[in-house]
């Protein structure tokens, strides 16, 4: 029994010893075969240029490309101290990744803005389950003009393609005292949240994300007004299902006060749905390929839209729908609400664009939406175009038509367009439709 005991600690004392080697031949193979950071597409891609490899840690160096819209990709180098040893967590390696900029003007110009001691430092560590838990922090910023509390960082990914991200900040102020801002010019945010996350498929394509913005509170001051915004947050979220692609943008405040207008509980989510993926993936192919061109100087304006042009009815072959699902926000006067979709059947769209196709297009689209508004709302809206006391005048036609009614001081209709007859709250108005197109 002791033999076996003493020879079962041999071989842990072995592993752990043996741990910190292995772990450096695989760090050399990992870092080796990074390539574009999930969910970045191109944009973000890394090069290892050297790797020292030791015992309990080694040392690299890379280059990080970062590829701007139009522009020469831009090489920021970043140096890595990796740290072979296991942790209790089941780490296997941690990776001190740091950015210290070798070129002395753009070294002076950082610790200008962020302070001599500065210090870029990712810490990331790795798991053999092939995922990777990152924590970093943007340093803060305190000069003339400029009040930023520094953010923190959070990336995770997993080997199966999924990424989550995460930057948090408490607050930004810039005042004209700060190099470019215009005079009695002042902006202030607070509580900034950043998030997003997703999968990256088997083609390199992110089909399945959300994210989300969130701001506390913002308030901007300019030479002719004020306006401010309390938890304003941004939403977007896509999947992808078979062939269909569908994506949506949400937008919500809770209260906001702009250009002398107030308003609360706003909200608005902007929906695409059965878009076809494979034209959604040519076009976001050939438009890489033409921003990679324009970084060269060539004028892509042209390509750009010949590319919208041949992709289009692929594009629409799977019978789309675009929808406000709603536009909504309460105001002194009450709530207003509108929601409004568009339906394209499958099929309708079929070869190069032409004025047949566009005419097949519109008889064949189905409109469906609602308005609710206060009276007093479009009221003031008319007084302050000098047309006070005009808008239920001016609204009569329209009710005696039965294309919209006024209930309870508030102006309400529907809208159904379909099979070229349009309906106004129920009613046809065909008429409509006759004296725009000339009928």
């Amino acid at each position: 029994m002791k033999r076996l005991i003493l020879a079962v600690v041999v071989v842990l004392a072995a592993a752990v010893a043996a741990a910190p080697f292995v772990t450096g031949h695989v760090m050399e193979r990992t870092l080796a075969e990074v390539e574009h950071f999930p969910g970045t597409r191109e944009a973000l891609s890394l090069e290892v240029s050297d790797y020292q490899r030791g015992y309990l840690e080694s040392y690299a160096e890379s280059e990080l490309l970062l590829q701007l819209p139009e522009q020469e990709p831009l090489p920021i180098t970043l140096t890595h101290r990796i740290d072979q040893l296991p942790g209790l967590d089941g780490r296997y390696a941690t990776v001190h990744t740091r950015w210290e900029p070798q070129d002395p003007v753009l070294r002076g110009k950082l610790a200008e803005v962020f302070g001599e001691d500065a210090d870029f430092t990712l810490t990331t560590a790795l798991y053999p389950t092939g995922g990777t838990h990152s924590t970093g922090r943007v340093p803060m910023i305190d000069r003339d003009g400029v009040d930023f509390s520094g953010a923190d960082l959070r990336l995770e990914t997993s080997a199966d393609g999924g990424f989550d991200y995460r930057i948090e900040s408490d607050r930004l102020a810039v005042d004209d005292q700060a190099e470019g801002v215009e005079a009695g010019t002042r902006m202030s945010s607070e509580g900034l949240r950043l998030a997003a996350s997703g999968q990256v498929a088997d083609d390199g394509f992110v089909w399945n994300s959300e994210g989300r913005i969130d701001i506390g509170q913002m308030e901007i001051v300019e030479p002719n007004g004020t306006g401010s915004i309390e938890d304003l947050t941004i939403g977007f979220d896509s999947s992808r299902e078979g062939e269909l692609f569908r994506f949506a943008v949400d937008y919500r405040v809770g209260r906001a006060h702009l250009e002398g207008e107030s308003f609360r509980d706003a909200r608005m989510r902007l929906a695409v749905d059965r878009l076809d993926a494979e034209a959604v993936r040519a076009i976001a192919e050939r438009s890489e390929e033409l921003q990679k061109l324009a970084a060269r100087g060539a004028d892509v304006e042209q390509a750009v839209g010949q590319v919208m042009r041949e992709e289009l009815p692929a594009l629409l072959s799977q019978g789309p729908r675009i929808a406000i699902e709603p536009l909504a926000a309460t105001t002194a006067e009450g709530d207003t609400e509108m929601t409004l979709s568009l339906e394209l059947p499958s099929g309708v769209v079929d070869g190069e664009p032409n004025p047949m196709m566009w005419m097949a297009l519109l008889s064949a689209v189905v409109v469906e939406g609602s308005l609710e508004m206060p009276l007093a709302l479009l009221e003031k809206q008319a007084a302050a175009q000098g047309q006070s006391g005009q808008v239920e005048e001016q609204l009569a036609p329209l009710v005696a038509q039965g294309w919209i009614a006024i209930e309870d001081e508030v102006v309400k209709t529907t809208v159904d367009f379909r099979q070229g007859n349009l309906k106004l709250n129920g009613t046809s108005a065909n008429q409509l439709l006759n004296m725009a197109f000339g009928g």
